[in-house]
């Protein structure tokens, strides 16, 4: 694998427009009926923060969660946080957080940690 060295605020422009990008589509299939599949980049990068920066990898997840919500059409149900948790498992296929034990700790950790970023709220 090849590395690279961003700095930070080059990194936090990258981040963004990622988690905007990917909000955007993830809000655009679920209102037409699909799952709340964050896509498998979104999966790839979720999984490799998981395993260098949890509380990044928490952070990004509140930040799609929060980016999908802003871009929900008027009309459609909004995506919710039990979706998104729900169905994270899929993009994470190709990866060791897939695993049934594994995944369980990713579900628990995001259901208890992601509602800070919004206040303390549940009903996200």
């Amino acid at each position: 694998m090849n590395n690279i060295e961003v700095p930070v605020r080059t990194y936090e422009h990258l981040s963004t427009g990622f988690v905007c990008y990917e909000a955007i589509e993830l809000a655009r299939n679920f209102t037409a009926g699909g799952l709340a599949h964050p896509g498998d980049p979104f999966g790839n990068v979720f999984a490799w923060l998981w395993e260098t920066n949890r509380a990044s990898a928490v952070s990004l997840f509140a930040d799609l969660l929060a980016e999908a919500k802003r871009h929900a059409p008027e009309a459609s149900k909004e995506v919710m946080l039990a979706d998104l948790v729900r169905d994270l498992r899929f993009p994470l296929h190709n990866t060791p957080l897939s695993h049934f034990s594994v995944y369980q700790e990713v579900e628990t950790t995001l259901k208890a940690k992601v509602p800070e970023y919004f206040g303390g709220r549940t009903n996200i």
